[in-house]
């Protein structure tokens, strides 16, 4: 009887101590984007055909890391750049990253070193994140 006490004011108190937003440990979830590199150096390359950042953005090609990191600056999910192929706005790299933990008040995505988009965890569930990188 007393152990079932413990166990249960134990309960009760892990309970009444967690933020009542906080999600269930272990739960992630994903999602998914663009990068798009607009660079005047790739208008030779036909539409569809494989294409790579080249002099100053020779930092974004394929498998160039994508970081998610929480609210805290802690880093909690990464995925990488997929191939580019050329479309009409530039080089378009698609990217997607999972197991992403729920819970944080917000979240940023950082592709290679160029800074990043900071989303809501309901925007990154939507997917469609999109960056444009470039000069023209």
């Amino acid at each position: 009887m007393v152990l079932g006490a413990a166990v249960t004011g134990g309960c009760w108190l892990i309970v009444s101590l967690a933020d009542g937003d906080a999600s269930p440990a272990g739960e992630t979830f994903s999602t998914r984007g663009t990068l798009t590199l607009a660079d005047s150096s790739l208008s030779l390359l036909a539409e569809g055909e494989d294409c790579t950042g080249l002099d100053g953005y020779s930092d974004i090609h394929r498998g160039a890391q994508v970081n998610v990191t929480g609210a805290d600056g802690t880093l909690v999910a990464t995925g990488e750049l997929v191939g580019g192929k050329k479309t009409a706005l530039g080089c378009e790299f698609p990217f997607a990253i999972e197991g992403i933990p729920q819970g944080s008040k917000f979240y940023r995505v950082e592709v290679s070193h160029r800074g990043g988009l900071t989303q809501t965890e309901d925007e990154l569930r939507s997917g469609g994140l999109a960056f444009t990188l470039g000069n023209d």
